[in-house]
């Protein structure tokens, strides 16, 4: 079967989702036709022309991207403007575009996330949670005999999951379950107007707001009830946190100088600016890709001796001096770019049909000479 689109942008939907963005970003399906069959997709940094270049060379179907190619209002989409002229080849060319921006800077396993990893931090926590997923206690009566059943209807389903090392979580009781089925009800034991008595099995389990409407249709099939009887109780506790920038501790404590030269190499930089002096004692980092200045002070706030982020300017890195913190600035392109072998992973593994090419342009604009 010809996969389409929209079982691309449900595979990064399932790993970014685009209500975890931030209020001013506009991640998503931004151009093209989500029943569009998709045989090649381009994954790169942003949508700019030699990227449209290289995806119509190799007959890509898609781009998917970090960046959006459109943030604000656009009041017409014509060649005068070079965004319209970006908008125009994607459509002449058939070429669908989704973007995951904030959203994916967020998520477990997103670009601060890769980022903390290659910066060699451990006991890696979010700088600024910004999103608790909401937890259900969700529980079920089913008679005896359709309990297995029922029960792996809901773990298949997503619920039972406690944190991110243990799944399949649940717990029964046996009891007696009573009920009288009125006149139109179409019941699968028991006659119409006299009182039953069951032997049945409450299930109960934890269920992720985000996976709650497809429990419950899960259950709603399996189930052999006509009306099964269940409970949705909100809890006070939470599950995942996400949100943006990381914080993490180095194994061994080492210089900022050292440490700015670790980033350079990783990053694969030809140069990289540091504020600070060189030979500041670096253990605990503050990391956030992209251009995040304006988290220094929580940084400092964590006890940090560094922040690395992106696009610093004088005035701003004069204030981090002043609260104490060194910089390092990884370059906006260099410290997202390295999402992309992410992205092409995610749609290989949910559309195995689609083939995934990560970009070959470098759309780093700064050079050392």
């Amino acid at each position: 079967m010809a996969l389409k689109c929209n079982d691309v942008i449900k595979a990064l939907e399932n790993f970014a989702p685009v209500e975890d963005a931030e209020s001013w970003d506009n991640p998503g399906f931004l151009v093209g036709d989500r029943n569009h069959e998709i045989h090649k997709v381009l994954v790169a940094l942003d949508v700019i022309d030699p990227v449209i270049d290289e995806a119509i060379k190799i007959g890509a179907d898609m781009i998917v991207t970090h960046h959006p190619i459109v943030f604000g209002a656009v009041k017409k989409v014509t060649t005068d403007t070079p965004l319209g002229t970006k908008l125009v080849r994607l459509i002449k060319n058939n070429i669908d575009h989704y973007a995951s921006h904030t959203n994916l800077d967020a998520a477990i396993g997103g670009t601060n996330d890769v980022f903390a990893s290659l910066a060699g931090l451990e006991d890696v926590e979010v700088l600024d949670v910004t999103n608790k997923e909401k937890l259900f206690k969700y529980a079920v009566f089913v008679p005896e005999d359709a309990a297995e059943r029922v029960r792996e209807a809901i773990v298949c389903a997503g619920g039972g999951k406690i944190g991110e090392n243990y799944s399949g979580c649940t717990f029964t009781f046996e009891g007696e379950g009573r009920f009288t089925p009125l006149e139109g009800a179409d019941p699968a034991i028991g006659s119409i107007g006299k009182e039953e008595t069951v032997k049945e099995v409450k299930i109960e389990t934890v269920v992720a707001a985000s996976k709650l409407s497809k429990v419950l249709k899960a259950v709603n099939d399996a189930h052999p009830y006509e009306e099964p009887a269940y409970d949705i109780i909100t809890l006070e506790q939470t599950g995942k946190q996400n949100g943006i920038g990381r914080v993490g501790v180095l194994p061994e404590e080492t210089t900022l100088g050292e440490y700015a030269l670790k980033i350079k190499e990783v990053l694969g930089l030809d140069a990289i600016r540091v504020v600070g002096d060189v030979d500041t004692k670096i253990k605990k980092v503050g990391l956030c890709t992209g251009s995040a200045i304006e988290y220094m002070k929580k940084v400092k706030a964590k006890g940090c001796q560094v922040f690395i982020t992106a696009d610093m300017r004088y005035h701003e890195s004069q204030k981090a001096l002043d609260l104490g913190l060194t910089l390092i600035d990884a370059t906006h392109f260099a410290s997202e770019n390295i999402i992309v072998p992410t992205l092409c992973k995610v749609i290989s593994d949910a559309c195995p049909g689609i083939k995934v090419v990560a970009s070959k342009v470098n759309g780093q604009v700064f050079k050392s000479l």
